[in-house]
């Protein structure tokens, strides 16, 4: 369309008193919700996958790990406060006191979008370093394994850290972040989260990142907005208010690191299969992955996707997955250009529709969903709710669980594990064939737990003359540490057969504390109050009559959403219980029951 009859339609329109929202370029905008969304989050047929049963999707850690932020907290005492002087703490634990990588993103895509603005944008900071082994201790890992975003308008840092045991990222929120606040870090409900981080791990926007403070456009609207608030225009939290294009394009390359472990993990569990069906098969598999991933660390420029070595990776990886294919989620969003987007006949039209969102519209913390729902929405391309094509799908022809592998590994462990062997690889080769089975069963690949065996095998030539030096881990011990909490309602203590059971199995993940209001129908602080709550929720009884509805009209009333990890494990239930849904439904009294 043409600007004078875009112009024309638009004053039109107005005259009109009509609702029309066009993007840029007049493309159609999203109307998803995020809400909706965390309700259905979708498997994409990853069901039949090993990995969806041996790696963890609920709010809280596995029992007995924990997040690499809360290992940090716990070394602090606490988060620390204010956010500078978190920075700092990040900052110190880095072997040559380099700062992390910090940009800023005024009007980004996040929950807490209405909240940031020009004076005081939304701070995004990724931990970059790799701290080296001591004799002592593993260094600890944070290239690509911590990432923060802190809205001062809502007291609140979202927090994006690995959890090393468990082989997953954790989401974690720190509420009430102020000076008078209680500062608590919770984990947040994850259904939440991955609506837009769709590999569970880290996302950022493409190349020139125009949101950031890495582009001029945004630069200058920051020095406008805080000059004209009367505070230091060129600094805000202690953090230059502008910063090079090399800070958003290495906090980029750090959320592209992060992405692949989550592939990574794929590929170990899945590539390999269970041994308890393909016996030794599948640790040699294992097996054959780490001889690579470790010839790739101590040799990059010589590695090539060839040989014996690799031909037995690819022959073991096709016994496991056959023809199934392993996605790589696509963590990189379309460029947006929130200064162009405020200027021109976009800006003028958005005067009448009242789609202007000002500081303090939407969500004031992680927890409003429905609020964040009402803010004008992006084009579909721009919107991280939309559900985007993986960057990458994989076979068992492919090798990348040597790449992958070799990232979870740090410098300083290939330079002592190659000093451990006498700079032979052959000698790596022979140590890892002579480490126990059980450590490359179906489970996470934990790189602390695999050097420490390795530099303790008699194998390498350091150790059998020397004897295995024992290394500790670099944090707090997690009996250390104190238990757990998720945001939004606590846990709610069940009786003895309590007739609530299956629908905490099955619905509390999305029904239980939700924050939008008419989700949250069993979110009651005790079992008689969301007992009241349902039944006066008729609708349940319908939601469960699968056999009624099933290939009608009405088929999308049907819980759980048939894209859910619930409805699997509720199919998987039935085959046990055939009466499991008819014994949920008699909870809730009919229509016309007394």
């Amino acid at each position: 369309m043409a600007k004078r009859g875009l112009a024309a339609a638009l004053l039109l329109a107005v005259a009109a008193g009509g609702a029309m929202y066009l993007s840029r370029d007049d493309k159609p905008l999203s109307q998803a919700s995020v809400a909706a969304l965390a309700k259905n989050t979708a498997l994409g047929g990853a069901e039949k996958l090993l990995s969806t049963q041996v790696l963890s999707d609920d709010d809280l850690p596995p029992e007995g790990t924990r997040s690499l932020f809360d290992h940090l907290a716990a070394q602090a005492g606490g988060v620390p406060y204010p956010f500078e002087k978190l920075v700092e703490t990040v900052q110190k634990l880095s072997p040559d006191g380099q700062a992390p990588v910090l940009v800023m993103l005024p009007h980004g895509r996040s929950l807490l979008k209405g909240q940031s603005d020009d004076t005081r944008p939304r701070v995004l900071l990724a931990a970059d370093f790799q701290a080296p082994n001591t004799p002592a201790a593993l260094g600890v890992n944070m290239r690509g394994q911590l990432f923060l975003g802190f809205v001062e308008n809502a007291n609140e840092i979202e927090v994006l850290s690995y959890n090393e045991a468990a082989g997953r990222f954790e989401f974690q929120l720190v509420q009430d972040y102020s000076a008078t606040g209680a500062r608590k870090l919770v984990y947040a409900r994850r259904q939440i989260c991955v609506t837009c981080h769709q590999g569970a791990a880290p996302i950022f926007s493409q190349r020139p990142w125009e949101e950031t403070n890495g582009a001029s456009g945004t630069t200058e609207a920051i020095l406008r907005a805080r000059t004209a608030a009367g505070v230091d225009p060129h600094s805000y939290l202690g953090i230059p208010t502008s910063a090079p294009l090399s800070a958003p394009e290495r906090f980029d390359e750090l959320t592209d690191i992060g992405n692949f472990f989550a592939a990574t993990q794929t590929l170990w569990i899945d590539g390999c299969g269970d041994p308890a069906q393909l016996g030794a098969t599948a640790v040699d598999c294992r097996k054959t992955q780490l001889k690579l991933a470790l010839r790739y660390k101590a040799q990059p420029g010589e590695f090539r996707e060839e040989g014996p070595l690799v031909e037995r990776l690819r022959q073991a990886q096709t016994m496991s997955l056959g023809t199934r294919t392993i996605a790589v989620a696509e963590s990189d969003l379309s460029n947006r250009n929130p200064v162009l987007e405020q200027q021109g006949i976009k800006a003028w039209f958005k005067q009448f529709t009242g789609a202007r969102i000002k500081l303090g519209d939407g969500a004031r913390n992680n927890e409003e969903l429905e609020a964040f729902d009402k803010l004008p929405k992006l084009p579909l391309e721009l919107d991280p709710l939309t559900r985007r094509p993986p960057k990458r799908v994989l076979n068992a022809q492919h090798v990348d669980a040597a790449y992958g592998l070799a990232s979870l590994l740090t410098e300083s462990d290939i330079q002592t594990l190659m000093h451990a062997a006498d700079w032979q690889i052959a000698k790596l080769d022979q140590a890892v064939d002579k480490l126990p089975a059980e450590l490359f069963g179906a489970k996470p690949f934990v790189r602390s737990t695999m050097v420490r065996s390795l530099l303790s095998s008699r194998e390498l030539p350091l150790v059998a003359r020397q004897g295995p030096r024992p290394l500790a881990f670099a944090y707090t011990e997690v009996s250390d540490m104190s238990p757990p909490v998720v945001s939004g309602v606590p846990p709610l203590a069940l009786s003895a057969n309590s007739a609530l059971k299956p629908y905490e199995d099955y619905c509390f993940s999305c029904h239980r504390g939700n924050p939008a209001k008419r989700l949250n129908f069993m979110g009651a602080d005790s079992e008689d109050a969301v007992l009241a709550q349902m039944r006066d929720k008729v609708e349940i009884r319908d939601a469960l009559d699968w056999e009624r509805y099933d290939g009608t009209d009405k088929a999308s009333i049907l819980m759980p959403p048939r894209d859910s990890r619930q409805y699997a494990l509720m199919k998987d239930a039935e085959k046990k219980d055939p009466k499991l849904r008819d014994t949920m439904r008699a909870v809730v009294p009919g229509l016309f029951g007394f």
